[in-house]
């Protein structure tokens, strides 16, 4: 779900007017997901290693190999996928040109790599690598101070309201030049903007029994209580943008009293989860649904821009309504991300685009593959250069893509082909 606002944010950045009061209600509170990110992120490497020891080099190469690998890959790709948006092959000419070119694109591809920007929701693997980098001194400190985890959270809470206080007002003058105003203006990029989530999440794993049992309890008050705090932050959204302030500020994602809506919506989603896991039937379609959505979203999440912004331009023409153009916008948009990400699922390139291994050879049944893949090419072709619908451009390299992979996976199996294998569900 998480996954699916971000998507549906950036599709309505896209379609919608910067003005638009009614987008903007919806917005403000869309932009819940990048805490509900890290606050998940956090609770998640808690739970596994609240009970067990952690060894800080192993911990690293495993998670920096899952989510650096992808993290370089896409910062390669989208560097120059936007470079031949703006200028086709002859900006990227332009690039190898010289000398001179050839270090300025360098120091470029190497400021992407450190701060995320090649693309706008990169950022998010930035901040979860730092995150990776210090939770083994969090959990050791999280460890050795049990007792007195409440009042680290009040700290770190009036921490982050502080700093968001600051972040939505003109620098201090110490942050205003030399090094400190470089960090202040990358700050959004850096771990400090998110702590409170990520240590909020950190407790509630460290005390799962006891905030599980609580939640269940209290489930209903607590979904009151949050629909009541999205209501008032609701009004006051509307109220600010009526009395003067702009869409473009009232939905800014570190405005400090936004940051109570946050946290409702993420408790609403924990409660929902518990109402789920507790009537959830393994091996049901929706538990398989949500199991394959759960194998596909890091894939999706890295995908989506480059579906948004291949089929954006045709799918939704600027002479219909809003909420007509936001939703078709949506459905193309995520139905384009989830073709490109299975199809690198089962691609030789699966675990450098999307953190997880390839599907099994074994369990891909590589004719139904080929036959995607050509309808994919020859539909993608006619889009392309009948129609000049640059998304047809993405079907037909994501077709193209699929049927090397198709044929790779033939030639396995025709060498295994003494060997019993059966088609496993995906």
């Amino acid at each position: 779900m998480t996954f699916g606002g971000v998507i549906l944010d950036h599709v309505m950045i896209g379609v919608t007017a910067a003005t638009s009061v009614a987008a903007g209600s919806v917005e403000v509170f869309l932009r819940y997901t990048r805490y509900g990110f890290f606050a998940l992120t956090g609770f998640v490497l808690t739970y596994q290693y609240r009970n067990r020891s952690l060894e800080p080099i192993g911990f690293w190469r495993r998670r920096f190999k899952l989510i650096g690998l992808p993290f370089v890959t896409w910062t390669l790709f989208y560097w120059v996928y936007g470079r031949y948006r703006i200028g086709g092959l002859d900006t990227l000419k332009a690039v190898v040109a010289d000398q001179h070119s050839i270090v300025t694109a360098v120091k470029s591809i190497g400021y992407d790599l450190i701060t995320g920007n090649a693309m706008y929701h990169l950022y998010f693997l930035s901040v979860s690598m730092q995150i990776y980098l210090f939770f083994p001194l969090i959990l050791a400190i999280l460890k050795r101070t049990w007792g007195f985890h409440r009042y680290q959270l009040i700290a770190s809470f009036a921490i982050q309201v502080g700093l968001m206080y600051l972040m939505v007002r003109p620098p201090l003058d110490f942050f205003a030049h030399g090094a400190a105003g470089v960090v202040w203006t990358h700050l959004v990029i850096t771990i400090f903007p998110y702590q409170f989530f990520i240590l909020a999440g950190c407790v509630a794993a460290m005390h799962y029994e006891a905030f599980q049992a609580f939640v269940i309890r209290w489930r209903w008050p607590l979904l009151a209580a949050c629909i009541a705090t999205i209501a008032a932050t609701l009004v006051y959204f509307l109220h600010i943008t009526s009395t003067g302030t702009t869409v473009v500020r009232a939905t800014n994602v570190f405005l400090p009293h936004n940051v109570y809506a946050f946290i409702a919506i993420i408790m609403m989603l924990y409660c929902f989860g518990t109402i789920w896991q507790q009537r959830r039937t393994p091996g049901s379609i929706p538990d398989k649904v949500l199991r394959t959505a759960s194998d596909r979203s890091f894939g999706i999440y890295l995908a989506h821009p480059l579906a948004l912004s291949a089929l954006l331009p045709t799918i939704a023409p600027a002479s219909w309504p809003g909420f007509p153009r936001v939703v078709f916008a949506y459905a193309m948009t995520v139905a384009g991300t989830v073709f490109v990400v299975e199809v690198l699922r089962r691609s030789p390139i699966s675990l450098i685009t999307t953190g997880r291994n390839r599907i099994d050879w074994r369990s891909q049944n590589a004719g139904r593959s080929v036959v995607v893949a050509v309808v994919a090419m020859i539909g993608g072709t006619i889009t392309s250069e009948v129609f000049d619908v640059w998304g047809g451009y993405l079907f037909t390299a994501t077709g193209a893509l699929l049927a090397i992979s198709a044929l790779l996976v033939a030639w396995h199996q025709w060498r295994n082909r003494d060997h019993e294998f059966t088609e496993q569900p995906v």
